[in-house]
């Protein structure tokens, strides 16, 4: 696996939300393809790395593989946690794709299944967090 694939699933680990936005550029772009959002900064990163590990206690993400070519990185790992609330944990295969500037990431894709995360947790497809 590439190096910032390496840094970028360990910064997941940490807890530290600074440690996953020190990866990106400033004017970075996050986006989460299951839920449809868009961060953006490496003010937005922190921000959605908060907002994550405040709806999903116990929050992982183990690398099982990855590889690169040019400027993108795929980082491949499985995605778990808690749902606070939700009757059981959850574990999902989770791709990111990165784009890269020099050593930091520009741009951001995860893509996962949000129905099987639901589902794995107990909770319904159209569960939706509180306050949304």
């Amino acid at each position: 696996m590439p190096a910032v694939g390496r840094r970028w699933a360990a910064a997941w680990t940490t807890g530290d939300t600074r440690d996953l936005a020190r990866l990106y550029t400033r004017d970075a772009v996050y986006t989460d393809r299951a839920l449809n959002l868009v961060f953006r900064g490496s003010k937005g990163v922190e921000e959605w790395e908060t907002g994550s590990r405040q709806l999903i206690e116990n929050l992982k993400f183990e690398a099982t593989g990855g590889f690169r070519g040019g400027d993108g990185v795929v980082v491949e790992g499985v995605f778990s946690g808690h749902i606070v609330g939700a009757p059981r944990p959850f574990a999902v295969p989770l791709v990111t794709v990165l784009r890269l500037r020099g050593n930091l990431i520009q741009s951001s894709n995860d893509y996962y299944n949000r129905g099987e995360i639901l589902s794995e947790s107990g909770l319904p497809a159209d569960w939706t967090p509180p306050g949304s």
